[in-house]
């Protein structure tokens, strides 16, 4: 490996040097407005993060949303989708989740599911990956359990909600 010689730079030196190779790339005031532009073609809202609990004491079949986009405001009549991830390393043998994905395709409509998976445990590999198609005024998301576990079982989702402007 080359023996570079240390040199100490000041962030102004960064700096100034960023923009110096920057101007001799073609770097111009047109194409930093189009650069910049690329950042709202799928803005990230913070994860939505959480746990759904099936307990033994629950009544059955029992749903549990994960998420619904309708009613989050940054969202609201804008193209958007949802992805992540739910664990399902808890469910054990002879017990079932079903994901059930869900839109509303009109404004002031009702959700339609359009898709349904059901995931009988053990689960391998126990990571589900979720992708919704995209909807404009609400998506959601739904795990649900028909019959009681044979012991609590907590499924941990961490989910995104991407918005195309």
């Amino acid at each position: 490996m080359p023996d570079f010689p240390r040199v100490a730079l000041t962030y102004s030196d960064v700096v100034s040097g960023c923009q110096e190779a920057l101007t001799n790339q073609g770097y111009t005031t047109t194409r930093a407005s189009r650069i910049d532009r690329l950042s709202h073609i799928e803005a990230h809202r913070d994860p939505v993060e959480g746990t759904a609990s099936f307990l033994t004491t629950d009544t059955y079949p029992k749903t549990v949303t994960i998420i619904d986009t309708s009613g989050l405001a940054d969202v609201a009549g804008k193209q958007h989708l949802v992805e992540g991830f739910v664990d399902l390393s808890a469910l054990a043998s002879g017990e079932s989740v079903k994901i059930r994905e869900s839109m509303i395709i009109k404004s002031g409509g009702d959700f339609k599911t359009y898709a349904e998976e059901t995931y009988n445990g053990p689960v391998s590999p126990p990571l589900c990956y979720i992708l919704t198609r995209p909807g404009r005024y609400g998506l959601k998301i739904e795990l649900v359990m028909e019959s009681a576990p044979a012991a609590d079982r907590s499924l941990d989702y961490q989910l995104l909600v991407k918005v195309v402007e």
